[in-house]
């Protein structure tokens, strides 16, 4: 069963290198403006007040690009 887990929450540009492989990913973009993010071979822009929700390639690292703020999480195995 996968847990929500390594939750964050920024403003502006950010990324982070997780100690093992990932595959589900949560991103909700609370800004005013557009917000890309890097997840492995995922990239993807969310619109204000989207959220992505989605298991996707494997990834180790995650990287945002944004003006606003959003925050998120991973899913992993218990």
């Amino acid at each position: 069963m996968k847990r929500a887990r390594d939750f964050f929450n920024a403003t502006g540009n950010f990324s982070v290198k997780f100690g093992s492989e990932r595959e589900e990913l949560v991103v909700i973009n609370d800004g005013a403006s557009d917000l890309t993010f890097t997840a492995g071979y995922t990239t993807f822009t969310l619109k204000p007040g989207e959220v992505f929700d989605e298991r996707i390639t494997e990834f180790t690292s995650l990287t945002i690009t944004a003006m606003g703020s959003f925050r998120g999480y991973v899913r992993d195995d218990a």
